[in-house]
């Protein structure tokens, strides 16, 4: 065991308060004229005391015993300037500091018992009142040392690696393929609902025996006070050097009470017994350890039993379970695919790729299905009644009808992307319920599956055509207003709706 000691470096620059400021700890005033009492002996026996005289100059300051080391400045930064006060770090904990004045007065900084390795705006009395003759720092002796314990392993082993094999398939119940892959036809009306079924096949396919091997790990603990700068570390098997891993690179500080753990496997031709012996060198020692090489029958089987995952965008990370040498066997799981299960908002293609794998060993096998979910798409729709006025032939380029009514109730076809007001282009979607009673005009859109209705915009008044703020005719729908009440004179109505259609294009 070797033992060292620390330095530090102390530096001072004094200025004038201007304000109230203080330590970490607030002071306790040491009085009487003789100075006997204002000594680290006296305030805290047992400690010992490490003094800086004539303090007034510019600085800084260094006193060092060889084991503590002060650095004492000037207060730091915003601190008034107050040639009476100091601040000061140091290397090792300090538990007080004495801070003796011109006449017969101290301030007795307490740090005890955890100590303090630095503080600022320390003052003699009275917020430095009066000048320093004298600081002294007061600290428990202490011995530091390095010590490292090293312990190692050495194992023999006999590997035995069993062989594996895996498969994964998919088939819909329906059987349908396109480019190769099983693929699920979802639409609107649930026809195309159907279950998908994935197998994984998993056959065992005998083993191979190899490697002698000397395996084992080297536990470094440092059981010193001081940190250990490690070198090297130097492992010899049966008289021949090997590699050791310890996870860092050298040289590498290991702390006071840190732990260090290193590993080696080494193939050997045959069971040759003798010694493994290693050497951990540090910038101050070498530590050494060694164990016997002792061969038994072989123990190590890998992969004698092996476990089945299942990773997928539709179940997520499964374990489907485990099979022990020399049995393989079979696992299926099943899904059910509708419409409903995506809806309008997830309507699309997916590729749902499924992988199997051997934990042990890395194989894995994919089976692939697409699904194609049936979307609507969103056209424009028109109620036309008897006697509509397409808004072509009234000078404006969209499509659509203003149909005149008396009071009365009635109820129109509605239909969507009938363009150029052409109802042979479009689509009959559903209904609208008007009625004009009480001097009001009221419109109900009936649209049943598998048609949506997302959007309605109505107009009622007694011209053809609303008007925007400025006065000029517009069929855009989010100019429409409803007028009422109205005083039994004939209105127009333009009964607007957006409606989804299943896309007519969807299908193999």
């Amino acid at each position: 065991m070797k033992k060292y000691t620390l330095a530090l470096v102390i530096a001072l620059l004094l200025v004038s308060a201007t304000a109230v400021w203080a330590a970490s700890v607030i002071p306790t005033v040491i009085t009487g004229a003789s100075n006997l009492n204002k000594t680290c002996a006296v305030v805290m026996p047992g400690t010992t005391e490490l003094k800086q005289d004539d303090t007034n100059g510019s600085g800084p300051f260094y006193p060092s015993d060889g084991t503590l080391s002060v650095t004492i400045t000037k207060p730091s930064a915003g601190t008034p300037t107050n040639l009476n006060s100091f601040d000061w770090t140091s290397n090792i904990a300090v538990v007080g500091v004495i801070v003796k004045d011109g006449v017969d007065g101290a301030n007795w900084y307490d740090y005890s018992p955890a100590g303090s390795k630095g503080d600022t705006y320390l003052t003699t009395p009275n917020d430095g009142a009066k000048g320093i003759s004298h600081i002294s720092f007061c600290y428990y002796p202490s011995t530091d040392y390095e010590e490292l314990t090293v312990s190692k392993t050495a194992k023999t082993s006999y590997i035995r690696t069993h062989k594996w094999s895996i498969d994964k398939s998919v088939k819909s119940e329906h059987g349908y393929e396109h480019e190769g892959y099983p693929k699920i036809w979802l639409y609107i009306d649930g026809s195309g609902n159907e279950k998908a079924t994935w197998t994984v096949d998993v056959g065992y396919k005998g083993f191979d025996d190899s490697d002698f091997k000397v395996y084992g790990v080297i536990t470094i603990k440092n059981t010193g006070t001081l940190d250990a700068v490690i070198t090297d570390v130097s492992d010899v098997l049966l008289g021949t050097g090997i590699s050791v891993d310890c996870g860092v690179g050298f040289p590498y500080t290991l702390g006071v009470g840190g732990e260090l753990t290193c590993s080696y496997a080494e193939n050997v031709s045959s069971k040759i017994s003798g010694k493994n012996v290693v050497d951990v060198m540090t910038e101050r020692d070498t530590y050494s350890a060694e164990a016997a090489v002792i061969w038994g029958e072989p123990t190590s089987q890998v992969n004698a039993t092996v476990t089945i995952k299942d990773v997928s965008d539709l179940f997520g990370v499964k374990t489907l379970g485990t099979f022990t040498a020399p049995n393989g066997g079979q696992f299926t799981y099943s899904k059910e695919f509708a419409w409903a299960g995506y809806g309008q908002d997830k309507c699309g293609d997916y590729v749902y790729k499924n992988t199997a794998s051997i934990v042990e060993t890395g194989q894995s096998a994919s089976a692939t299905l697409k699904v194609n979910v049936q979307c609507y798409i969103y056209e424009t729709a028109f109620a036309k009644g008897c006697g509509a006025k397409c808004f072509i032939n009234n000078g404006f380029d969209n499509w659509g009808w203003t149909n005149p009514i008396g009071p009365g109730t009635y109820t129109w076809p509605l239909w969507a992307g009938a363009g150029q007001c052409d109802t042979s282009k479009g689509t009959l979607v559903g209904t609208v319920t008007v009625k004009y009673v009480g001097g009001y005009v009221t419109v109900t859109y009936n649209v049943s599956a598998p048609y949506l209705l997302d959007e309605t915009h109505v107009y009622a008044g007694y011209g053809m055509f609303p008007k925007t703020k400025k006065g000029k005719l517009t069929v855009a729908p989010g100019q429409y207003y409803n007028d009422g009440p109205f005083d039994g004179r004939d209105v127009y109505v333009i009964a607007h709706a957006v409606v989804g259609i299943p896309d007519p294009n969807f299908g193999p």
